[in-house]
């Protein structure tokens, strides 16, 4: 399918990525939709990300190499938003990669609403041992928002550039969640469009990101529940927003192998208010529990 679609630039954070980097770019040539500048923020590699790409940028206009020293992926972010000129802009992480049809799917939602403001899709995640998808749910609402990031990471998102300067980027003060942060800011100026399909793939493997430390992820998202239970005022949305929170962060104890606080925290949230969701989240941990339970123990030494 043909899809004009407006102007789009690329902005890619990086730090000692060498090996993952060239997949990322490549998906991005790959589009079925052209992009128009490659925004590539180097936040202080050392491992010869920066001679790479400056040697790519030589031999291809539509690369640039932003040099800055290290601050984090989302000051990385941040710097790219500010040398975008195109009327989107879209974020692939160096270690993630697009499937070939993922900008024109997405545009294509613009056909029947283009009031959207952001741009989502599905995931698939990568580099387990079982892969999955991930589904994000098609615009929602703030109040589901404010109980959990149910749009994904930035490697799905494409957002009006006017949208991301009034929203004013991502918040570096925050040690994790900023994507779920700024996506809440954005969907206060308008509605989010996802495209189902998994088109985004996810390195879940052993490389550092800020996901693999449970108290960086943990003290992002305490910090963003205080923000978005800061102006809700109604007591049933405050204990929904609440007994949500403990599932995410419930979740989050499952994925780095708490099992026995996670469950804690779902009963906690179910008696606070019950709901599908702490159930669905409380079979699946359980039976994750019950999975390490059955793995063979490794022989003790003589």
């Amino acid at each position: 399918m043909k899809h004009a679609g407006p102007t789009i630039d690329v902005v890619i954070p990086t730090y000692n990525r060498r090996d993952l980097l060239p997949e990322a770019i490549a998906s991005i040539k790959a589009q079925t939709l052209p992009v128009a500048r490659i925004f590539i923020v180097d936040d202080g590699s050392t491992d010869g990300t920066i001679e790479w790409v400056r040697t790519l940028a030589q031999d291809d206009p539509a690369i640039e190499l932003v040099e800055m020293q290290h601050g984090g992926a989302n000051v990385a972010r941040n710097a790219g938003i500010a040398r975008a000129q195109s009327e989107w802009v879209a974020f692939l992480d160096s270690d993630d990669a697009w499937e070939p049809e993922k900008l024109e799917r997405q545009f294509a939602l613009l056909e029947e609403r283009p009031d959207l403001v952001g741009l989502f899709c599905g995931f698939r995640l990568v580099g387990i041992k079982v892969e999955k998808i991930h589904r994000p749910r098609d615009n929602p609402s703030l109040l589901d928002l404010r109980c959990a990031n149910g749009l994904g990471s930035t490697s799905g998102a494409v957002i009006r550039r006017s949208a991301l300067q009034e929203a004013t980027g991502f918040n570096p003060e925050l040690p994790s969640c900023q994507d779920w942060d700024l996506w809440f800011r954005l969907r206060r100026i308008g509605p989010m469009g996802v495209a189902r399909l998994p088109l985004v793939r996810f390195n879940c493997g052993p490389h550092e990101r800020i996901t693999t430390n449970m108290n960086k992820v943990l003290s992002g998202h305490r910090a963003i529940f205080a923000n978005l239970l800061a102006d809700v005022e109604r007591a049933g949305e405050r204990a929904r927003i609440r007994s949500q929170h403990k599932l995410v962060e419930a979740d989050i104890k499952r994925r780095f192998g708490s099992n026995g606080a996670a469950l804690w925290l779902i009963l906690r949230s179910f008696f606070q208010a019950p709901s599908k969701r702490a159930l669905a989240v409380g079979w699946r941990t359980t039976r994750g529990i019950w999975d390490d339970l059955r793995q063979p123990r490794p022989a003790s030494a003589a």
